[in-house]
């Protein structure tokens, strides 16, 4: 029985972390592939957990263990009739609030399903406690190895192997034979659970049931994971794409965690995760203050390794808390409360409070504070006090402001060195501290504070912009020359400063490397219809930079997702190439998904379209799937061109793309400009995709746009299945 009730919590707890990242999976398509969809699902699951969990409390409270078993029937039977799962219909439109779009969906979709797997984890526990009389913690630990083993699963075979409905298909029939194995459970714990056994419990004393504080300190330990958790996530899926194989890592982390703080033979890597918790802690400040993007495998390491420690500690702590069995529905409540309000606070009131990735600071701060054992005062030693702690994070804090206000005239536009004397100090100062958790947390969290505030007046001419899609920023050059966009840690365009200049493409897009040709080629061929110029497509807009290549009767159609980006890109004070073609009446921006927005747009309608949109440096898969160039190609007119932007610090794109466009029939060429000559220009890749050879005109015999590489290992990837491994840069 004891086999069984872990294989049962196991399933449960495996089929609802693989519905998670595969329901996402889904919701990427109508909502621009933003790291957003994952945090948002996050919270949904996490909001799923607290509901099954408070039903199973009132449960076990309240019923007797033959209705809990008829009643918790009942509402298997129920998720299995919404089956199987399907998150959204081709063309759905999530409107202007994307966040509650995407939730109520998710709701009618898979509530029904994610709260009977949710309920069990804390009734199956339960069940056994009262048939065998032993504590049930150890049962715990099997659902989380089952979340991880899950978690794992998807993106290393499921998702690779199984087409989106073959996946939801499997899924369903999974999900019934967990239901028959429970409901089995549950009607032989009815028949073990006999009188004589009721009636010794009888004359055990009952546990004092736990008091708000000690629940809300429950809480409390339970929300600082969950917002790590987000935080370690929103930097990996923002730098590197938006797959569920980078979303499920850091999940998988925090899932390992509780493994290991929930088996009791696990003790000693909870005390070593405590040790080395601080001196992370100081590590990644100086790594976020400093804006870090190098090298990108110590960084991983570095978030990762504190996301580890810091929720193995909390998670530790409240083990070491645990209650009697008797309120262990209590206790399981208390940490679902935890959990959704961490998530909550990161993906849907920090987007609105914050500028920046403020919540991330917070929790770090927050683990270390809370999560942390004090020492033991000598004698005659004063105690901690709370206006004392607060003190000295003041006085840490301030010295920043001071020390980087001189150091910000000192060494003016040597920011490296001014970065590292700054923020080097101000770690030293933090580390005075680490015996004395309380305080070394606020100092940490003063020395973010400050160390921001520090960074907003070096950088005084900085916009900030925040919203589902991530943050947008507009900076300059610590020369003075270019006013810049930045998306995550990637320029996404350019513009110089001088007047005389304006209207010189920078960046990806200058007129010496891949854009500027192929633009010019373009106008050279002549037009297949008596229109007076060409009719130009561009998913994505950027700062706008592709106007400055419109010419005479041109007439452009701008496609981007993104209200930041708009407001930045059309407003003269920040950037002015969209500014001056629309003066021109030459452009036009159609609000929403590229790809949702183009299907809506005639067929045979462009020229040239260009398929340059990115979140920070990563192209939303959805935009490469065979599917979409299909739909690309339809909409170009008979010699038309589709120039397709691929540069990545982390994906060979090229061999997806080539799959593509042989899957579909078309000729595929590559010019890559690795070595940009003038400031403000940047290296790229770009695609050039026609019908055929012929359609190349003027560049059907240039050397500098080569065939593409084909490689047999890489399949054109769709809308049901795509995997990353083989494109990786290892």
């Amino acid at each position: 029985m004891r086999l069984l009730h872990a294989l049962a919590l196991f399933l449960s707890a495996g089929l609802l972390f693989s519905m998670q990242p595969m329901v996402a999976r889904m919701g990427l398509p109508v909502l621009g592939g933003s790291p957003s969809v994952w945090n948002t699902c996050m919270v949904f699951f996490q909001a799923a957990v607290l509901a099954g969990y408070a039903l199973a409390d009132l449960l076990a409270r309240r019923v007797s263990h033959k209705a809990q078993v008829g009643l918790f029937g009942l509402l298997i039977v129920a998720g299995l009739s919404v089956q199987p799962l399907q998150l959204v219909s081709p063309g759905a439109d999530p409107g202007s609030s994307p966040a509650a779009w995407l939730l109520g969906r998710l709701l009618v979709a898979v509530g029904l399903p994610a709260l009977a797997l949710a309920t069990s984890s804390p009734l199956v526990q339960r069940w056994f406690h009262r048939g065998a009389g032993r504590d049930p913690y150890f049962l715990y630990a099997a659902s989380n190895l089952g979340s991880l083993g899950a978690l794992l699963a998807y993106p290393l075979w499921i998702e690779p192997a199984l087409r989106l409905a073959e996946q939801a298909q499997g899924w369903r029939w999974g999900y019934g034979l967990w239901g028959a194995l429970v409901l089995g459970l549950g009607i032989a714990g009815n028949r073990k659970i006999s009188e004589s056994t009721v009636a010794a419990s009888d004359d055990v004393p009952v546990p004092v049931a736990p008091g708000f504080r000690t629940m809300a300190g429950w809480a409390l330990l339970g929300a600082i994971p969950a917002s790590l958790l987000q935080g370690c996530t929103l930097f990996l899926t923002t730098d590197i794409a938006s797959i569920p194989m980078l979303w499920v890592i850091p999940l998988a982390v925090y899932l390992f965690t509780f493994v290991l703080a929930f088996d009791v033979r696990s003790r000693i890597p909870v005390q070593v995760a405590s040790r080395v918790l601080p001196y992370l802690a100081v590590a990644l400040l100086f790594a976020l203050l400093t804006r870090a993007t190098e090298p990108v495998g110590l960084l991983l390491v570095l978030h990762l390794g504190f996301l580890f420690a810091g929720a193995l500690a909390c998670h530790g702590r409240l083990f070491e808390q645990r209650p009697h069995a008797t309120h262990l529905t209590r206790f399981y409540l208390a940490m679902a409360v935890g959990g959704v309000l961490g998530g909550a606070f990161n993906s849907f009131v920090a987007p609105r409070v914050f500028s920046a990735v403020t919540e991330y600071p917070i929790a770090i701060s927050a683990a270390c504070a809370f999560a942390l054992t004090a020492r033991k005062r000598n004698d005659g030693e004063a105690p901690d006090r709370l206006r004392t702690d607060v003190l000295t994070a003041v006085a840490i804090g301030a010295a920043v402001l001071v020390v980087g206000g001189f150091a910000g005239v000192l060494l003016r536009g040597q920011d490296r060195l001014r970065d590292g004397c700054v923020f080097g100090l101000a770690a030293v100062a933090c580390w005075t501290l680490l015996h004395r958790p309380r305080r070394f947390g606020m100092a940490l969290l003063s020395v973010f504070l400050s160390g921001g505030l520090m960074v907003m007046v070096w950088n005084r001419n900085q916009v900030s912009l925040r919203n589902f899609f991530g943050i947008t920023r507009v900076t300059q050059d610590a020369e003075g020359r270019f006013r810049q966009l930045m998306h995550g840690n990637t320029f996404h365009g350019r513009q110089f400063l001088d007047p005389a200049q304006k209207l010189v493409p920078l960046t990806y897009y200058h007129r010496q490397g891949p854009v500027g040709d192929a633009f010019r080629a373009r106008h050279t061929i002549p037009l297949s219809t008596n229109a007076s110029g060409l009719e130009i497509g561009v998913i994505g807009l950027g700062v706008g930079s592709l106007s400055a290549y419109v010419q005479g009767g041109d007439l452009l159609t701008y496609f981007e997702i993104d209200p930041a980006v708009i407001r930045v890109a059309s407003s003269p004070q920040w950037f002015t190439f969209l500014t001056d073609c629309r003066t021109r009446n030459r452009a036009r921006i159609v609000v929403g998904d590229g790809r949702l927005r183009l299907s809506r747009e005639p067929e045979g309608q462009f020229d040239l379209l260009v398929l340059d949109a990115f979140s920070s440096d990563s192209i939303p898969v959805h935009l490469l799937t065979q599917e979409a160039f299909e739909l690309y190609r339809s909409r170009l007119k008979p010699g038309g061109w589709l120039l397709v932007h691929i540069s990545n610090r982390y994906l060979d794109l090229e061999p997806v793309v080539a799959a593509a466009a042989g899957a579909i029939g078309v000729t595929c060429r590559s010019f890559e400009d690795d070595d940009p000559k003038a400031p403000g220009q940047e290296a790229s890749h770009w695609l050039l995709l026609t019908r055929s050879e012929a359609d190349l005109g003027p560049l059907t015999r240039s050397v500098l746009w080569k065939p593409a590489a084909v490689r047999p290992d890489v399949k054109p990837w769709t809308d049901e299945r795509a995997s990353l491994w083989s494109v990786w840069r290892w």
